[in-house]
């Protein structure tokens, strides 16, 4: 049995183990760092699959470094590897080759996973790892009918950057589409323009069987049936936990950290989402699931296993995507069950707002639909914990730029 040791080991290759290399780099050139990762490549962006898949980019446009990156950095990988085993005690990382890295720190950024779908054909995936996104851009290119399971951040995307003349369903087992992610008000909104789009909805909805054939014949629980090319399943994601779990670390949800990134064993920290932690609006745990949180927790995952003692004040939702060429962003706490909220602009105009607002008229949260270069001046309101400035204060590119260098 082959055994290295190493001062950090991180494990996971996405947002929060690749700013947690920079971190560490940025303060130490010294500390040996190994990286693990179950895909054999360098760091990409999920959130630009949908792009690659819909034939709007190429490949090598989803990569956020190159192999030469990990050699500046002076990181050890060990890519296209999983780990398999943890034992905090002894410091111990287990990999499937019978290799044992041994570790001074070690941080948990592995993820999550796709729900999974039971179904043995090859006309249906989810969308999580680069080999899902080469499966569907094969699979959708010749497709003239796509069905999408799940009204969320990965179904979604994937069904508007498909040409215009295909023929796209959404099937959503709720009463909206984004139920996790927007009130209900700005989901109807979306909806609307979806539909105004070319897309089927088929709300309060789901899949009881799928039959093979020359096309897919999917069957409805309302009754109905669906002829279609292929099916692109995103009923959400579960974290990455087992190895969590199996070494006896706290788990629920995800790996419960504290606000130091830190988990219930003082030598292992998590970050991004596989982590569990404080929620900065609502003070309760959650796992947030999103880059600039997976980016956060990774930055201070790494200071404090340097023993810099950062402490992160909480996560937020910061979602952005575009969908049938609508930009939205969804920032704190979007919610109907929020105190109070204020309406300004339309999706006619290009320029939604919906601000919300707690019981001492403090911005908690946003919903930005149309152009979003605004998204980060609402993402600053929340974590200052700002009183709303009013509309007048926010309508227009001007009193936008007036407005950020009063609170910069």
């Amino acid at each position: 049995m082959t055994m290295l040791q190493f001062d950090i080991v991180i494990v996971g290759n996405s947002a929060a183990g690749l700013q947690a290399i920079r971190t560490i780099r940025r303060h130490d050139r010294t500390v040996s760092v190994a990286l693990v990762d179950r895909e054999p490549c360098p760091a990409y962006s999920r959130v630009l699959t949908p792009y690659f898949i819909g034939g709007k980019t190429p490949r090598e446009n989803l990569y956020l470094v190159d192999l030469p990156f990990y050699d500046e950095m002076g990181v050890t990988t060990f890519f296209g590897k999983n780990a398999v085993s943890l034992d905090p005690e002894r410091r111990e990382l287990g990999l499937e080759d019978g290799m044992t890295l041994r570790f001074g720190s070690l941080l948990l950024a592995m993820g999550s996973e796709a729900r999974p779908f039971k179904t043995g054909s090859r006309r249906i995936s989810t969308l999580r790892h680069m080999a899902d996104a080469e499966k569907l851009a094969s699979l959708l290119q010749p497709a003239k009918s796509v069905t999408a399971l799940g009204a969320g951040l990965v179904s979604v995307p994937v069904l508007s950057h498909l040409p215009r003349d295909v023929e796209r369903h959404l099937i959503v087992a709720s009463g909206r589409i984004f139920s996790r992610l927007l009130d209900a008000e700005s989901a109807l909104l979306l909806e609307e323009h979806f539909e105004a789009s070319g897309v089927i909805l088929h709300k309060r909805d789901d899949i009881t069987e799928v039959l093979e054939g020359e096309r897919l014949q999917i069957s409805l629980a309302s009754g109905g049936t669906l002829a279609t090319d292929a099916l692109v399943v995103g009923k959400g994601v579960v974290p990455n936990t087992r190895l969590a779990a199996g070494a006896g670390l706290a788990v629920k949800d995800g790996i419960l950290v504290d606000e130091r990134c830190r988990t219930s064993h003082p030598a292992v920290y998590a970050a991004g989402d596989a982590a569990q932690g404080k929620d900065f609006v609502t003070g309760e745990t959650t796992v947030q699931g999103n880059w600039i949180t997976a980016v956060e927790q990774g930055e201070v995952a790494a200071c404090n296993m340097l023993g810099l003692q950062h402490v992160y004040e909480g996560s937020m939702k910061n979602n952005i995507t575009e969908v049938f060429g609508l930009e939205v962003a969804a920032i704190g706490f979007c919610s109907d069950e929020a105190p109070r909220c204020v309406v300004h602009g339309s999706l006619a105009s290009g320029r939604f707002r919906k601000v919300f607002l707690d019981e001492r008229d403090r911005v908690i949260g946003a919903v930005v639909i149309g152009e979003t270069n605004d998204s980060g001046l609402y993402y600053q309101m929340v974590r200052a914990r700002l009183p709303f400035p009013g509309k007048r204060a926010l309508q227009g590119e001007n009193r936008y730029a007036g407005f950020m260098r009063q609170i910069a």
